[in-house]
């Protein structure tokens, strides 16, 4: 079975080879703009810059904060299911009729209460 570092190491060997491929291709970019264009060696340290610029900002996205930026993104709108406002009313009031009871066990008890007052409707 596959585990999630497995799965990271994955996605980090898959943004090393694409970040690779964009460098190449940038350092292409500036060769043959070199190549074409007759440039000062101002204009050549500028080229330089923004070229590195764009190299930095490529790094700055990797692959796999991109896809957990999009999990994120995804369960951030997410409305509660009748089922968790239930747990959220009634599971202070099984705490208070069940003290002994630790966090597991009130939950346990909280959802065979939904599963009785569901059985009613």
């Amino acid at each position: 079975m596959y585990k999630l570092t497995d799965a990271k190491r994955a996605i980090n060997s898959i943004n090393h080879v694409i970040q690779e491929a964009n460098n190449y291709l940038i350092d292409l970019t500036k060769d043959s703009i070199l190549e074409e264009i007759e440039l000062s060696d101002n204009q050549k340290e500028q080229l330089e810059q923004v070229l590195f610029n764009i190299k930095d900002k490529i790094a700055e996205n990797s692959l796999l904060t991109t896809i957990q930026d999009k999990k994120k993104r995804k369960n951030i709108n997410r409305k509660p299911s009748a089922y968790n406002i239930f747990i959220k009313e009634n599971i202070s009031k099984v705490r208070e009729e069940n003290p002994k009871l630790n966090n597991k066990e009130a939950l346990a008890k909280t959802a065979e209460l939904w599963r009785i007052s569901k059985k009613k409707i």
